[in-house]
């Protein structure tokens, strides 16, 4: 092998790191063009760096634990590679394939600038290596090019994304590459929107009165994310960390709060919590302080979180955001409710969140009115102002006779960039937590033959138990 011209100054745990980074970081790929394969010192690090990157080269993603096994083994078998690896060297690199993805790294935004500061020395370092800066002819070339050599290619990165006309080749690629648009865990939900989805950074709001399933709600969200290979932070407000952790442990077992205290199901808790695990999701909660708890709270923790455990959410879940504090310092309870959600706005962007959901009351006028149809904007307790800067407002809404059958609508109040009305149908089990939208077949029977009667009002209660029954044998299918 060629020997290199530059190497990293950094120590080899450093290197080590940087590739976990890689391969884990959402930031991995801005990484990855950063730096060269020849850059590292150890011969194992120089492998899997070059194994990435042509990957990167040819499919424009990072590959996959699995992936990168394949490519590796087959650049250990090339004549370029047999002949200089030693056969314990090739059985270290692919020993190390594993931990690179499933190690979790940790001061990720010091690994990053510390990356960039390099490829920025380098490309500096070479520019005065070929130019004679005591010939004044070439004063205005050695100018250009240092100025691009120190230049802050991400800032300049997100300068040229906001170009229409000159950027629209690029912009096309990484659309087809990165789409902005994330689907929620719902699918009768995504169905309801232009493009099947969300967009990034994204706030979704559920409506619905006071001790009536919003929690529940969040907690089904939550684990329909983590379904998903999300990470998802919880900032809880009411309730308790434990209590959410024993609610999540419901919803996804299927068990009773007391079934899930009694410590007779633990094993199988595990089992399925390590399954999750394996796949790459992962749920915090952490319980914070209402009314005084801001965003620059939560900047605060999640910066520690990734600090210290590499964990940064794709998710953001605030149960619930109304009763969060304003960087503003308003007092005011509408301007500081409207402050708030424009600080998570900024936060989510910031953060490159997916989604933040969080929930809110409803007047009792609205609670009172609308359990048959559907919340209105004006229905949203404390401040309206939450439907202009939240991205859908969905209400949970039952009629006494959907309630009784354990039956939930999330009904479309407002959107921007969706129908404005519709609802995802769900079967509700309170005691376990638990919430599972309706498959086909008995969506249709539900819209054909259950709802509208609800609207019209016309049950009896004979009907009402006969209903119940067939609802509850059909829905549970």
């Amino acid at each position: 092998m060629i020997k290199p011209k530059n190497k990293f100054v950094f120590t080899e745990e450093y290197q080590w790191d940087l590739l976990r980074f890689t391969v884990q970081d959402k930031y991995g790929e801005k990484a990855l063009n950063k730096y060269s394969d020849d850059y590292f010192t150890l011969v194992e690090h120089q492998v899997l760096a070059y194994a990435l990157k042509t990957y990167y080269k040819r499919e424009s993603k990072l590959p996959g634990e699995t992936i990168l096994r394949e490519r590796v083994l087959r650049l250990l078998n090339s004549k370029e590679y047999a002949s200089v690896v030693t056969k314990d060297e090739q059985k270290d690199i692919i020993e190390l394939i594993k931990p690179l993805y499933h190690k979790p790294v940790k001061d990720g935004n010091e690994i990053y600038t510390m990356c960039k500061d390099f490829s920025n020395y380098i490309r500096l370092k070479s520019v005065l290596e070929n130019i004679d800066i005591h010939d004044y002819s070439h004063y205005n070339q050695f100018a250009n090019q240092v100025q691009n050599a120190i230049i802050d290619e991400d800032e300049k990165e997100e300068l040229e994304t906001s170009f229409l006309l000159g950027n629209i080749k690029e912009r096309q690629f990484k659309r087809q590459q990165n789409s902005s648009i994330f689907p929620t865990p719902i699918k009768q939900l995504n169905a309801l929107t232009n493009a099947g989805g969300y967009e990034k950074a994204s706030i979704l709001v559920l409506l619905d009165k006071q001790k009536k399933g919003k929690t529940m709600a969040l907690v089904n969200i939550a684990r329909g994310y983590l379904k998903m290979k999300k990470k998802i932070l919880i900032i809880d407000l009411e309730n308790g960390k434990e209590n959410y952790f024993s609610r999540l442990e419901q919803s996804v077992m299927r068990l009773t709060k007391k079934e899930i205290l009694s410590g007779d199901f633990d094993n199988k808790v595990q089992k399925r919590f390590r399954k999750y695990h394996r796949l790459g999701g992962e749920v915090v909660v952490e319980r914070m302080q209402p009314l005084v708890t801001t965003t620059n709270d939560i900047r605060s923790k999640m910066d520690t979180l990734y600090k210290e455990y590499g964990f940064r959410p794709d998710v953001l879940i605030i149960d619930y955001a109304a009763k969060m504090g304003s960087i503003s310092g308003k007092d005011d309870e509408r301007s500081r409710i409207s402050d708030v959600y424009l600080d998570l706005d900024g936060l989510a962007v910031e953060y490159d969140i997916e989604h933040i959901w969080s929930a809110n009351h409803v007047t009792r006028e609205g609670a009172k009115a609308r359990q048959k149809t559907k919340y209105q904007g004006e229905d949203i307790a404390l401040a309206i102002d939450i439907v202009r800067h939240a991205q859908a407002i969905i209400g949970l809404n039952r009629s006494p006779i959907e309630e009784e059958a354990g039956i939930l609508r999330m009904e479309i109040v407002d959107q921007r960039d969706g129908q404005p009305n519709g609802r995802a149908v769900f079967d509700v089990d309170m005691a376990t937590q638990r919430m599972d939208e309706l498959n086909k077949t008995s969506r249709k029977t539900y819209d054909d033959e259950i709802f509208p009667q609800i609207m019209s009002g016309d049950e009896d209660d004979t009907k009402t138990v006969t209903k119940k029954k067939e609802r509850k044998s059909d829905f549970s299918k």
